[in-house]
């Protein structure tokens, strides 16, 4: 078949992080997958699950994210880095393609909706050297009329320490 996106060239992003931790970060209790659950696909009805069209869900699970083997008194700063939706300008819908208009948004405990490459700040302890935080993870679409099926995004939560 024909791709209508072939050419002789393209590009790609690449991605890095440089940190001063000696923490070790563990999300999700180690376990690689985060289940928000089963929503309707409806938009901005009485029974809907997504409230708007860029909205997190109002069906939402914890994400808590461990950081242990710190120096104590370290402060830092836990970003999210991922695919994000070309269809959300905000650049908070964590998808695994950025043509899907269908994805994840992320809240700190304040509900600041995290955008790619942005995160909370977290410090440990005078006399720690672990810390907790927990995120709130839910789904959202960019569109009125999401597909129903099942979605899945990747992403990375690092520890930033000056």
């Amino acid at each position: 078949s024909l791709n209508a996106l072939a050419a002789p060239s393209a590009e790609v992003t690449l991605q890095g992080i440089l940190t001063n931790t000696t923490c070790d970060v563990t999300i999700n209790g180690g376990k690689s997958v985060l289940n928000v659950g089963v929503l309707k696909t409806s938009v901005g009805e009485a029974d809907s699950d997504f409230s708007a069209v860029n909205a997190m869900s109002s069906t939402t699970v914890d994400m808590p994210v461990t950081l242990v083997g710190c120096a104590k008194g370290e402060e830092g700063n836990l970003i999210i880095q991922g695919i994000t939706s070309v269809g959300n300008n905000q650049q908070d819908l964590f998808v695994a393609t950025d043509s899907q208009t269908v994805g994840f948004m992320i809240e700190d405990k304040d509900n600041k909706r995290i955008t790619n490459g942005s995160g909370t700040k977290v410090a440990i302890g005078a006399d720690e050297t672990a810390a907790q935080y927990t995120f709130k993870v839910g789904m959202a679409t960019a569109t009125d009329a999401p597909a129903a099926g099942s979605y899945s995004a990747p992403i990375l939560v690092s520890y930033i320490v000056n």
